[in-house]
């Protein structure tokens, strides 16, 4: 059980951390602002500039290069029904 004892001083602490942390999100978001990663909709100019690509007969590869976005994102935005 010695370890039990070691962890015990960081608990408040790491407690702590996660208030301030879920104190700080809710003032952001009283203020308007959303954590996380923003949305991509299929509004968003470069989903749209894919689909043109593909129907232009672009592999997903290509249309990465043109729109600067990896290959796997170019999928994701293709699998986006416009």
């Amino acid at each position: 059980m010695p370890g039990n004892i070691s962890y015990s001083p960081a608990e408040p602490r790491r407690y702590q951390l996660s208030e301030r942390t879920k104190a700080g999100m809710a003032a952001a978001a009283a203020n308007g602002r959303k954590a996380g990663r923003r949305e991509i909709t299929t509004d968003h100019e470069k989903v749209k500039r894919a689909h043109e690509l593909k129907a232009r007969g672009l592999k997903p590869s290509d249309i990465g290069k043109v729109i600067g976005a990896s290959r796997a994102t170019v999928y994701r935005y293709l699998g986006m029904d416009s």
